[in-house]
């Protein structure tokens, strides 16, 4: 039987998939969205085997991604990703998602950076790339995070910022991952911050009006970036849909 499931791995509940799971809605594929982070004794038998997934996609989350003694799940999650690379598993990683995929693919992640959060383009976009070229007329997208992936000297970096010289990177022929959030909606970013965490550190990074600046940049961003984003999550969706056919 063709491979026909879309794994989600999420890390916090309000970390959903947003324009991700709009992309998947109509491809004809199952989707199966799971959270391992607060299993006791998370395993491999806990998630689908490499040979049953169409794609992967690793979502975000406040945790390291080399935190494998405080969150065991970490591994497991990695040791997914190396597969998925090594099957042609069509894959995308978010945020600490981007992060793990960069560590499964042999690359550093630098801790302790210092928080980039907020709504901002990207810099110096691979217009060639199916994903995250058509981002670079994107107006802003949303950036929160602390870490940064460390690109090696034949990582192909898609896109950066002044803070973050990789942004968005390929890890191989069909995965990618991304630092910034191109599943954010507006009503996902209201989401985020009814969660005193999200709320608490915006303020920190960004001064007490921040959850205000946030929501009205998202608002202002969406109408241009929405469909730029979807360009390129329809493109995942497609080579997953490719794999269903072999």
């Amino acid at each position: 039987m063709p491979a026909r499931t879309v794994l989600i791995l999420q890390h916090v509940e309000v970390e959903k998939p947003g324009l991700i799971l709009d992309a998947l809605s109509g491809s004809g594929l199952d989707v199966d969205i799971r959270n391992l982070i607060d299993l006791p004794g998370a395993s491999a038998a806990d998630l689908p085997p490499v040979a049953d997934l169409a794609g992967l996609v690793v979502m975000g989350g406040p945790m390291n991604a080399d935190d494998l003694a405080g969150h065991p799940a970490l591994k497991v999650e990695r040791e997914l990703l190396a597969a998925a690379l090594a099957a042609g598993v069509p894959t995308l990683g978010v945020c600490l998602g981007a992060q793990l995929l960069a560590r499964a693919a042999g690359l550093s992640v630098r801790t302790g950076a210092g928080a980039e959060i907020g709504w901002a383009p990207l810099e110096g976009v691979d217009r060639t790339d199916p994903v995250v070229g058509p981002l670079a007329d994107a107006p802003a997208v949303l950036h929160w995070h602390g870490d940064r992936i460390v690109p090696g000297p034949d990582t192909r970096v898609l896109a950066r910022t002044a803070t973050t010289e990789c942004q968005a990177f390929r890890a191989g022929p069909v995965a990618w991952g991304v630092q910034f959030h191109p599943e954010i909606t507006p009503d996902l970013l209201d989401t985020w911050l009814t969660d005193p965490t999200f709320t608490t550190e915006a303020v920190t990074t960004l001064g007490p009006t921040a959850p205000t600046h946030l929501r009205t940049a998202a608002a202002a961003a969406a109408p241009a970036l929405q469909p730029l984003a979807g360009r390129g999550l329809a493109h995942v969706v497609r080579l997953m849909r490719e794999r269903t056919a072999r």
